[in-house]
């Protein structure tokens, strides 16, 4: 069973490290548009190919407080693991992962109008270490996240955006898109030091 969540888990996860960004140049762009083609998965592991533009990329219209919030009003008392914002069909959507005593819950969350498009609970058969969690009021936001990662890569277009907790550290994994090349850039979420 736990190897069953962990694949569910890592599928939620790699919505946001799974994020594969391929040469898709047209010759008659604008000098500062990339097309870009991502592969995005959802809970069930239906994966697609997706291409953008880097100057047509979905709007995003919900904090990631009001995508909490819709998470928090299923899930109370569970513990959040992990947050993505990642581009879906045409719109961006959160994916948050979290826990709480007897289950693993998982949410997803139209960024364009704040409403639950998915969400997936299963019975839990281990148990989390509690400071794996993520301490949402210590981490820095995904605003100030992404003007770090546009300092590390000037110029480039941020495309997804993940805060997860990795060995008891809040990280944040931003994608973004250079010259249609994939750069990743990974920001401690507490100390702001990038990784």
């Amino acid at each position: 069973m736990k190897k069953i969540f962990l694949a569910i888990l890592n599928i939620g996860i790699g919505i946001g490290l799974g994020i594969f960004i391929a040469k898709n140049y047209m010759t008659q762009l604008e000098p500062k548009t990339n097309n870009v083609t991502v592969s995005v998965g959802d809970f069930l592991n239906k994966t697609q190919k997706v291409s953008y533009s880097s100057d047509k990329l979905p709007a995003i219209q919900t904090s990631q407080a009001a995508a909490i919030r819709k998470f928090k009003s299923l899930y109370s008392s569970a513990e959040i693991k992990s947050i993505s914002l990642v581009p879906d069909n045409g719109i961006y959507v959160y994916n948050i992962i979290g826990y709480d005593n007897y289950k693993d819950c998982m949410i997803q969350v139209d960024a364009t109008n704040n409403q639950i498009i998915g969400q997936s609970t299963q019975v839990l058969d281990y148990n989390y270490d509690k400071e794996s969690s993520l301490n949402l009021n210590k981490t820095i936001s995904r605003k100030e996240a992404t003007s770090i990662a546009l300092r590390e890569v000037p110029g480039a277009t941020p495309l997804s955006w993940e805060l997860k907790d990795d060995n008891d550290q809040a990280i944040w994994k931003i994608n973004l898109v250079e010259n249609s090349q994939k750069r990743v850039v990974k920001i401690n979420a507490v100390t702001k030091h990038v990784m």
